[in-house]
């Protein structure tokens, strides 16, 4: 049988290599990569710093928020309906 004549070819180059097979063979690195460095764009780095400020500041603003809450209980907010309709079509066109 063929398949028999493969398996034998195979197994007669394994046998070959047993004595091989436990030793850790050392891994070569070449020099360039060994000096390769990673090299981080000026964006990425103006990117990254945004980032770590944005992630100080709060979700809220709790001192806006108490101001509107106090001028709410004590009647003193003011709702210009005209000034809000000219901010929403200014923001979404």
């Amino acid at each position: 049988m063929e398949i028999n004549k493969i398996n034998s070819a195979i197994n007669t180059e394994m046998g070959t290599n047993k004595s091989n097979r436990g030793a850790v063979q050392p891994l070569k690195v070449s020099a360039e990569v060994a000096a390769a460095t990673a090299v981080v764009s000026d964006d990425c780095k103006l990117i990254a710093h945004g980032k770590s400020r944005l992630e100080q500041l709060p979700d809220v603003d709790m001192a806006k928020v108490a101001e509107v809450r106090q001028s709410l209980i004590d009647g003193s907010f003011d709702l210009n309906i005209d000034k809000l309709t000219d901010a929403m079509v200014l923001q979404h066109g």
